[in-house]
């Protein structure tokens, strides 16, 4: 007997090691997967979510969120980042139901969107300002789907990251200056060409909206507030650790916008738009950020009114 006891002493250190590395499986097996859904059956859940140039870990990352993914039980999710285009058609042949849509317009920290079939139908898909680099070094990638007999246009974005909070009206290639004109040129785009539709605008935008208007590059959006309307902007008044998209700063930098005609919906019971704590399910901060991203999802839940 002597000699069975270090060998199992051993045995368990190792499968402890193997597990705290970080594995392909959930590191927390008695969570409740019911606190992950954020959909709906009755519903129109889309989230956003930038994938820390995909995929962090490789083989890793994929079944990490092969996994993960079907528990949000949403209907289409936004991706950014995402720099390898076979793994992440990969990532969408994983998940049953679901149907991929990658962006062609850059070669890395491409925009994509992973879609339910069984709940949306995929109309059209392009971008648009793709000779403007300076405002869009990835340009808006825009999906037209179909949800529940209605269309909506969806508008997956990435902004210019960094910045000094101060808008240096002399460069051209300030980073507030870049991001401000893209917002003003969506702007543009949505009420030149879509300015009667359903429309969502979201992504890593790399910018907070509540903050002064000597250096918020968003007031072409809040400066119409019977136009537009930002649901993240309760998070952003308030930020905690357990409420914003990127803890590490204490920050809100991934943002959803609809236009008034979606108004009435995000009013509606049962509408909602939050951070999701999916970190959870990986047992920790540490864990998830080392698999998967640095940045937390953001959802909206719109219940059609009309």
């Amino acid at each position: 007997m002597k000699y069975r006891l270090p060998l199992i002493m051993i045995v368990l250190a190792s499968l402890f090691l193997f597990w705290g590395c970080g594995t392909n499986t959930n590191l927390t097996p008695d969570i409740d997967e019911d606190s992950l859904i954020f959909g709906t059956d009755e519903t129109l859940d889309i989230v956003t979510w930038n994938q820390r140039e995909f995929p962090w870990q490789g083989s890793q990352t994929i079944e990490a969120l092969a996994q993960l993914i079907p528990l949000l039980k949403v209907d289409v999710i936004a991706f950014q980042e995402i720099n390898d285009y076979s793994a992440f058609n990969t990532l969408a042949s994983m998940i049953p139901g679901y149907d991929a849509c990658i962006s062609n317009a850059t070669t890395s920290y491409r925009l994509a969107y992973l879609y339910n079939t069984s709940t949306v139908e995929m109309l059209d898909q392009y971008t648009i300002y793709n000779e403007d680099s300076n405002p869009f070094p990835r340009p808006p990638y825009i999906l037209k789907a179909r949800w529940n007999a209605q269309e909506y246009y969806l508008i997956d974005n990435h902004l210019k990251a960094y910045g000094d909070n101060y808008i240096d009206e002399t460069d051209d290639w300030d980073e507030e200056v870049r991001r401000r004109l893209a917002c003003e040129m969506l702007d543009q785009y949505i009420s030149t060409n879509l300015g009667d539709k359903n429309v969502v605008v979201m992504g890593d935008m790399n910018d907070q909206i509540a903050e002064p208007a000597a250096y918020n590059v968003f007031l072409a959006f809040l400066n119409k507030p019977d136009e537009y309307l930002f649901a993240t902007m309760p998070i952003a008044l308030n930020p905690t650790y357990n409420t914003v998209s990127y803890p590490n700063s204490n920050s809100q930098i991934d943002q959803i916008l609809i236009t008034n005609e979606l108004f009435d919906d995000f009013a509606a019971a049962d509408s909602v738009c939050s951070s999701l704590l999916v970190e959870n399910w990986f047992g920790s901060w540490t864990n998830y950020s080392s698999q998967i991203s640095d940045h937390r999802p953001v959802g909206i839940r719109l219940r059609q009114v009309n």
